[in-house]
């Protein structure tokens, strides 16, 4: 493990902290300090369960790939206040091989972020300032960290931009992707499903009844380990049955996560049964006060009788009378059908911050100012285009060509 000890000078306005950061970059490292990180990820609310350790090793020994961690733990007096979960990586950006440090996540994560002790607004500006003295100190290691998928909700992603404002670091922040939700929940499932559109209240309702009057339909909802494997062939053949497109994610991925979730109790795997066969099944993490819903499938062969709004229904009633949760996140993406079951929208967005090497500052010129007046102006758009499509190049709108 590399140690790095460093005195981070915060301003004149406070006093000189000594922080000692450190890079882990191996999965070893990881389980070293998994007890101060878990206690850190403990005082994350509901976003506890996709911030312990448990999921982030989850997390590198399915995607982690040819990447490599880059994990930095930031302790003061003895006792972890803060932790990075990064990784390190290059990537191919605007014609030149880029050393990219992010926040480890992708399709899978609700959002990512930093595991910080204290979240008032001197504490964690003090503690997210530490990061970013780290990465101005060592310049050598990279090219670009993209903080990305960050909620904008708790002020999380608000203390970030100003942290890397008052670091005076050139940087450009961006939306990554629309998040839908329902919080401050104060009424029963029942009265939940009496607010939901007449339609979705309608389809449920009718096609709940055409079900029962041919066969016999049973939803299980499963929280513990026990017989956990034969719930999750379950999921998986109903699965192999929907609609999703086949994912590029190990056959173990799932059944893993719901293995560390069950024994976690943040496990709701919901099944919907139909004459004794599974027809739609949804993965969900109800952790503190907040349910995740992660997958949702379905038989198409069923189709018509709406099995995942049934399932989703009763999920909902479960969640909010069972468990009580205040809100209920449907994870990435804008798709129609989420509005209504979750009819809030916030963002989880990102910053690109850039070092002042020469590649840096290359980056920083494209993004900051060359990109904008391409898109300001028709002509060099198409010119943009034309030189893509000769080199075969397909562009992002944020980072990588």
């Amino acid at each position: 493990m590399e140690r790095k000890v460093l005195a981070v000078e915060m301003g004149k306005a406070v006093k000189c902290d000594p922080y000692s950061t450190w890079i882990i970059r191996d999965r070893e490292g990881l389980e070293e300090i998994r007890e101060p990180w878990n206690e850190l990820a403990s005082r994350q609310g509901g976003y506890e369960a996709f911030l312990c350790s448990e999921w982030f090793s989850l997390w590198t020994e399915h995607f982690l790939g040819e990447r490599e961690l880059f994990v930095l733990a930031v302790s003061e007096e003895g006792r972890i206040v803060c932790i990075a979960p990064c990784l390190r990586s290059r990537r191919r950006m605007y014609g030149m091989n880029a050393r990219v440090i992010e926040l480890m996540g992708n399709v899978y994560s609700p959002f990512r972020f930093l595991l910080l002790d204290r979240h008032d607004d001197d504490g964690s500006r003090r503690l997210l300032a530490s990061i970013l003295t780290f990465f101005r100190d060592e310049r050598s290691c990279w090219d670009l960290v993209d903080f990305r998928s960050i909620p904008e909700e708790r002020g999380w992603f608000g203390r970030l931009e100003r942290a890397v404002q008052d670091a005076d670091m050139a940087a450009y922040s961006y939306t990554d992707y629309g998040d839908w939700y329902l919080d401050h929940i104060d009424c029963s499932g029942e009265e939940y499903i009496a607010g939901l559109p007449k339609k979705i209240r309608k389809d449920v309702a009718y096609c709940r009844r055409r079900l029962e009057k041919s066969g016999d339909v049973e939803v299980k909802i499963i929280r513990k380990a026990a017989c956990l494997d034969d719930w999750m062939d379950r999921y998986y053949r109903v699965y192999a049955k929907s609609w999703q497109k086949r994912e590029g994610v190990g056959p173990t991925f799932h059944r893993d996560l719901a293995r560390i979730t069950a024994e976690k109790g943040w496990l709701r795997l919901g099944l919907l049964h139909y004459g004794g066969e599974p027809i739609a099944a949804q993965f969900w993490v109800t952790c503190q006060d907040t349910s995740f819903i992660l997958k949702t499938v379905y038989d198409q062969e069923y189709r018509k009788f709406s099995p995942g709004k049934i399932l989703t229904a009763e999920m909902m009633k479960y969640a909010i009378d069972v468990d009580g949760v205040r809100e209920i996140d449907y994870g990435q993406g804008d798709e129609a059908y989420k509005r209504g079951w979750t009819p809030k929208r916030r963002e989880r967005k990102g910053i690109l911050v850039f070092n002042e090497t020469t590649k840096g500052r290359y980056l920083s010129l494209i993004q900051n100012r060359i990109r904008p007046a391409v898109q300001r102006s028709d002509s060099l758009r198409k010119v943009v285009r034309r030189l893509r499509r000769r080199r075969g190049e397909k562009g992002s709108p944020v980072t990588e060509e």
